[in-house]
């Protein structure tokens, strides 16, 4: 499955915080994207992901929204 989370109007540590919460209830292998405003988000989750053994598909930043998608 593919999961959503929009985490923007938040600042580290809250978007990191809700995707653990929500990624509780996901199982091996669902993909879950996530859409930050807080510009240090993507080093705040390729950091969670490197912790937690999940694979980063990809990180990147359009209109200073960065939108991280990766595997449980």
């Amino acid at each position: 499955m593919e999961y959503y989370l929009d985490t923007k109007g938040y600042e580290c540590p809250i978007p990191v915080l809700k995707a653990a919460k929500r990624i509780k209830k996901l199982k091996k292998n669902d993909l879950i994207t996530i859409e930050s405003d807080d510009p240090l988000s993507k080093y705040d989750f390729k950091n969670y992901c490197e912790e937690n053994n999940f694979k980063i598909i990809s990180i990147k930043t359009q209109k200073k929204i960065v939108i991280i998608k990766f595997q449980i």
